[in-house]
């Protein structure tokens, strides 16, 4: 982690001197300028010692474990790193208050300054010392690698160890796996299937291993050779072939390996093995493979040979998709009785039938439950148990040890998941990794907003091509890709909208970020533990007593719903450097303005809270990146945000409480008096309401990817549609009408040509729909259109069947004729379909062949709807029916399960309105 720690130094350190030359030519006497120079001279210095040293800080960071001495010096630096931090945080923070004062005040404050630079260069000057002293130490005291070695060498007899035992588990041992092991045995011994890659993947610890050993134990004596190969991280090619020679000969059935044969180089290794396996049946395992180079590296030894059955375990999708669709098996976590009876066997081994006593029964299940399924996890906390007393009290204890993150007398195993899978991460994904153990226990993460967060954070990297948010988006693909979190929800299109992380490698990554001083999760007040972290979640508690011991404090994230006004007052007077400040779900009403002082703020998050009004004094926060009020009360904007030119995503609605079965959309702010010229950084814009004004100034957003607008009239569409058309980069777009009576004249409107979503809520023109759907049909990335209020006749609905793209289509009080007939080429992708309010609508009808991709169906508010849809059973994809206030006799008949041509659809839901909202009850 030292390695992601110098690396966001550095970041910072450029990003400082990025300022140079600017503030140096604002300076008001020579002698400021003198000084400021000093300080960039020293920052430029600092920056260029950080990189000389960052590739040695990457190797340091793998043989701390193993020797004393750089766990010593890893130690040092980390606290040297968070002194320089404190500096050019410092610095930016200085800068800023120069930023809001007036002519005089400006003047006497940085004349005042010229001390505080020369002071900040001083601290460099003696950091920089420090560095150089703690470095000399460590080649004083270096045990020149004899240390190392063996403990190296220690560690390394325990992996191999661990990863050979499971040779030796008995099938008894075996729990939650047999239909996942009897279709690997079925693939195996498929002779109609001459040679076969086989790739099983999930999350580590899962039980990859354990399957594959299973069945390769089973069924290697059936083959002419085999191969087990546990493959090292830092592989080469040629020891790998070396390795999987020798295993061969070894295993060698006929005994026709060659035995004086030069197997020394890469071209001898491939001959070799190609020659021998011609003709012969063989199966190789490669086990806990971290890079699809392994193959590549190899294959050309197997592919004159078609009689082979090569099997991959990985934690990487990558290296999963070696195989074929139908030939990967992604293993995943134990189902709660096979989890039990895994638990059982591990923790129970001593008593008959590993039955566990009835007294234990209820902590024996909290265990489980800790686990998620994992089965390293279980059977470690198992073992654990099973070596202590059997009493209540005992496992008491154990089980607080484990909620107080217990590694330090873990059992080894667990470590060692965390640690090889965190060593493999780039730099950069090891702070994003991290950075999600802040978030409570089972919490479900949304995509978007752990993205804003970590760019906010500073954790990601520049790309030439992409935006900080998309290249976060791919580190947050990888993360899932390694199994480090875990997938809970995909969206429509198949990005991944939620995920989690498992509990087990929470924990774990926990206890890594406390001892890095990278983040710590505080339960009510334990503030001892607190040390020198630099990012800190409350998820119980207030935060008040906090303020006085945590001013080295740059992020704070709450997950809780008590927090106070005079809390968060004291709170940000006492940090005064914090970039990250998350109120997300908080009770709190109002923000002091001692949080306008933060000036080194960059993410302002306040979604879901009860605050209503912002203060103007947000105008000083220069460095704000994210103003996140999605959900709020905030009905109005101060003039004075449009001084935040840095600002890449502004977010404000406010969703009104009305029980109403119709559909009711977010009310938007005004746009700031003023105009929005000078946000011309914007990618997120929603939701402001539209005036004539407004779209004047819109032109100027053309770097927006995401916007939303409302109460737009007939007379702002031509200015407003031209603006839209002119933002290339939009990828999502939300237009809606000032009420349903107005009407929305879409002529003016050239998509831009990378729109994924469109949402549409108002009358649409009827003469503007021919032009208007042909114009969207030549989208290839539109997924999703959302269209309310917009009196869709019977004869306009052909124009949405042009939309063959479409996956996701919600028409909301949208459709006004009584016969919606679906066609046999139509909506070919379509797997989501949604119809809330067709007061007409008497009958639908599906040609076979039409929505042929159709998953979910649902159909509410429609109350002449009599009938199912006619050809509905020609849908065999669907997997989800809901029917909500349709006509009586339909509802009574699917509840009494008459309808047969539904009978291939896995969930079907009634609906009935309950407090005046649509619920829904499971009938099938």
């Amino acid at each position: 982690m030292l390695e992601g720690v110098i690396w966001l130094l550095i970041l910072k350190l450029r990003d400082a001197l990025a300022n140079e030359a600017v503030e140096i030519r604002k300076s008001f006497l020579a002698y400021e300028a003198s000084a400021l120079q000093d300080l960039f001279g020293e920052i430029r210095k600092m920056k260029e010692e950080l990189e000389s040293m960052q590739a040695f800080f990457r190797t340091a960071e793998r043989f701390k474990d193993a020797d004393e001495t750089t766990v010593a010096f890893v130690k040092q630096i980390r606290g040297l790193a968070f002194n320089i931090e404190d500096v050019i945080d410092e610095f930016t923070y200085k800068l800023g208050e120069d930023r809001e004062a007036m002519f005089l005040l400006k003047a006497i404050r940085r004349v005042r300054q010229i001390k505080t630079w020369y002071r900040l260069a001083n601290s460099l000057r003696d950091i920089k010392a420090n560095l150089k002293r703690a470095a000399e130490r460590r080649r004083r005291y270096d045990l020149k690698g004899v240390e190392r070695d063996a403990k190296l060498t220690r560690v390394g007899s325990l992996n191999r160890r661990s990863a050979e035992s499971v040779h030796f588990k008995r099938e008894d041992d075996l729990v939650g796996i047999a239909e996942t092991r009897n279709l690997l045995m079925k693939w195996m011994k498929d002779e109609e299937q001459q040679h076969m890659i086989i790739t099983v993947w999930g999350m580590g610890g899962v039980g990859k291993t354990t399957l594959a050993a299973h069945v390769y134990n089973a069924i290697k004596t059936d083959f002419d050779t085999c191969a087990w190969i546990t493959v090292s991280h830092s592989y080469e090619a040629d020891d790998l072939l070396k390795q999987i020679v020798e295993e061969f000969r070894k295993n060698d059935r006929k005994k026709e390996f060659p035995k004086d044969v030069d197997v020394t180089d890469y071209r001898s290794l491939v001959e070799t093995i190609r020659r021998y396996l011609e003709n012969k049946r063989y199966v190789l395992v490669l086990d806990d493979v971290w890079s699809v180079n392994v193959w590549f590296d190899s294959k050309d030894a197997f592919s004159a040979c078609k009689l082979g059955r090569i099997i991959f375990t990985s934690r990487i999708y990558e290296v999963a998709l070696l195989a074929s669709e139908a030939q990967m098996i992604n293993l995943q976590p134990l189902q709660n009785h096979y989890a039990w009876d895994l638990f059982c066997k591990e923790a129970f081994w001593k008593n008959e039938n590993s039955d566990c006593p009835p007294e234990l029964h209820d902590w024996a299940h909290k265990f489980v439950e800790k686990c998620n399924g994992l089965p390293i996890a279980i059977v470690c906390i198992g073992r654990l148990l099973s070596f202590k007393s059997a009493t209540f009290l005992e496992w008491e204890n154990v089980y607080k040890t484990l909620e107080m993150q217990f590694t330090n007398n873990f059992i080894l195993d667990m470590n060692i998941i965390l640690k090889v899978s965190l060593e493999d991460l780039p730099h950069n994904m090891k702070n994003c990794f991290l950075y999600c153990c802040m978030f409570p226990e089972n919490h479900v993460m949304q995509r978007k907003w752990l993205v804003r967060l970590w760019v906010a954070e500073g954790f990601i990297e520049e790309s030439e091509h992409k935006t900080l948010e998309e290249v976060a988006e791919d580190y947050l693909t990888e993360l899932i890709n390694r199994c480090l979190l875990v997938e809970v929800k995909r969206n429509e299109t198949g990005y991944v909208d939620d995920f989690q992380m498992h509990d087990i490698l929470r924990v774990l990554a926990l206890s890594k970020a406390r001892e890095e001083n990278f983040c710590i999760v505080l339960d009510y007040s334990r503030t001892h533990l607190i040390g020198q972290a630099r990012r800190l979640s409350i998820q119980r508690g207030d935060i008040a007593h906090l303020a006085e011991s945590v001013p080295h404090l740059r992020s704070l994230l709450v997950f809780q719903n008590s927090l106070s006004f005079g809390s968060l007052r004291s709170f940000s007077r006492s940090v005064k450097l914090m970039s990250v400040l998350n109120l997300q779900d908080s009770s709190i009403e109002c923000l002091p303005n001692e949080v306008f002082d933060l000036f080194n703020l960059r993410y302002l998050g306040l979604r879901r809270t009860k605050i209503a009004t912002i203060s103007r004094l947000i105008g000083r926060l220069q460095n704000l990146l994210v103003f996140d009020a999605w959900k709020s009360k905030i009905t109005n904007l101060p003039a004075e945000i449009t001084r935040l030119c840095k600002l890449t995503h502004l977010i404000v609605t406010v969703k009104p409480l009305i029980p109403c079965l119709q559909y009711v959309p977010s009310i938007g702010v005004p746009a700031p008096v003023g105009g929005m010229c000078s946000l011309a950084s914007l990618q997120t814009l929603l939701l402001v309401e539209s005036s004539s004004e407004m779209v004047n100034y819109l032109g100027a957003l053309v770097l927006l990817r995401s916007f939303r607008i409302s109460k737009v009239q007939g007379r702002h569409c031509e200015k407003l549609f031209v603006a839209i058309t002119n933002m290339v980069h939009l990828t999502r777009l939300g237009i809606q009408a000032n009420d349903d009576e107005e009407v929305l004249q879409l002529d003016a409107l050239n998509p831009p040509p990378l729109l994924q979503k469109i949402f549409l809520l108002g009358t649409l023109a009827k003469e503007s729909l021919p032009r208007f759907f042909l114009s969207i049909s030549k989208l290839k990335c539109l997924s999703i259109l959302r269209l309310v209020w917009s009196k869709l006749q019977e004869d306009m609905f052909c124009y949405l069947e042009e939309l063959q793209q479409l996956v996701k289509l919600q028409l909301y009080d949208a459709f006004d004729g009584n016969n919606m007939y679906f066609r046999a080429t139509s909506f070919r992708k379509l797997r989501v379909l949604k119809i809330w309010g067709a007061p007409h609508l008497s009958q639908m009808t599906i040609e076979r062949g039409a929505m042929p991709s159709l998953v979910d169906l649902k159909l509410l508010l429609c109350p002449e709807l009599k009938l199912l849809p006619g050809g509905i059973e020609h849908v065999s994809t669907l997997e989800e029916l809901t029917l909500n206030s349709t006509a009586e006799e339909l509802v009574n008949r699917v509840r009494q399960k008459k309808e047969e041509n539904i009978s291939h659809v896995q969930r079907v839901y009634v609906g009935f309105v309950r407090n005046g909202e649509l619920a829904a009850e499971r009938i099938q």
